[in-house]
């Protein structure tokens, strides 16, 4: 029996939920204490890497079935996703706190080989498709390079490589958030929202502008940051805030067309995106007031991690996760 785009989905859910509970776990033994320097970094790298990392490559290619109106990837190609991810997130796990440098890269590899074959897939269902989604296929291209590059930074990081020239932490954390769960996350709601609102984008000229100042932007920011680059992180932070506010012109626009009353899930995901762009003021803010790494170190990490992670990754993650369950939900029933 060939697999549907919804068992493809429920795959990277059930993977992802996992991982995101695992991380809530590590949270709480955090928080009294019983885990030493690493629990917050544990907690965060299970959440994100484990859990929502997955949740993007199902929803990826379960929306880019959609807009190409083809096939979904086969059963042996999203097992191989869902494995190498997996395993990677967990040597990951191990390998940082414990030392062992060996199985940081080993799951570092097996990262970036389920991302070679999340990209694979992505040109496989655009081969086979008479259709065209150039938007909603380059901005999930752009964010998979993102993570590509992010994932090596993160392994020389753990390698504990000397680098002289800047904060090759400042550009990992640019590449795996910024580019990674952001671009994705931004391309997927220029699709997604007016889906929750069932609308059409109010302005879709707009999306182009948008991927442009985004991949730039972040670009921008993990160069800046690699090499001590001031001007490029403001350039950086700028973009992003530029960026953001096209992308809630079209949220708006949805939201006010909308002939009903917003559902709960559309509701969450649109207080996410007024959170993006509160969080990326305060970052502009402090890179103004305090110096281009400002956003990055006290008094500012926190306002701008509690209002972009919590916030606007947070909302954005719950609003779309219950609106997927609900359309498994009633595709099981059908």
């Amino acid at each position: 029996m060939p697999l549907r785009p919804t068992d493809l989905l429920a795959g990277f859910i059930r993977a992802g939920i996992a991982f995101m509970l695992a991380g809530a776990v590590v949270a709480l033994l955090d928080a009294i204490g019983a885990l030493g320097w690493y629990g917050r970094w544990l907690a965060l790298h299970l959440v994100l890497l484990g859990g929502v990392s997955q949740l993007i490559l199902g929803a990826g290619q379960f929306f880019s079935t959609a807009f190409l109106a083809t096939d979904p990837p086969s059963r042996t190609m999203v097992r191989a996703q869902l494995a190498l991810w997996s395993t990677g997130t967990i040597l990951v796990a191990i390998g940082v706190p414990t030392g062992h440098a060996t199985l940081t890269d080993l799951g570092g590899a097996a990262i970036l080989a389920g991302l070679a074959l999340f990209a694979t897939a992505l040109r496989q269902l655009e081969r086979r498709s008479l259709q065209r989604a150039r938007w909603a296929i380059r901005w999930y291209y752009a964010c998979a390079a993102s993570l590509g590059l992010g994932a090596v930074l993160g392994v020389l990081l753990a390698r504990g490589v000397a680098w002289e020239h800047g904060s090759l932490l400042g550009a990992h954390l640019a590449l795996n958030l910024g580019g990674w769960l952001g671009t994705a996350i931004v391309g997927t709601l220029h699709t997604f929202y007016p889906s929750l609102t069932r609308t059409p984008l109010r302005r879709p000229r707009l999306q182009g502008s948008t991927f442009v100042a985004w991949t730039l932007a972040v670009a921008a920011l993990a160069v800046g940051y690699a090499f001590d680059a001031g001007a490029a992180i403001a350039f950086g932070w700028g973009g992003l805030t530029i960026a953001a506010t096209l992308l809630a012109v079209n949220v708006a626009g949805c939201a006010r067309a909308a002939e009903r009353p917003l559902a709960v899930t559309a509701k969450l995901v649109g207080a996410g995106q007024v959170l993006l762009l509160a969080g990326l003021l305060v970052a502009l803010a402090a890179a103004v007031a305090d110096g281009p790494e400002a956003p990055l170190y006290d008094p500012w990490r926190d306002p701008v991690g509690v209002l972009l992670l919590a916030g606007w990754v947070g909302l954005t993650v719950a609003g779309s996760l219950v609106h997927l369950l609900g359309v498994l939900k009633r595709a099981r029933r059908f």
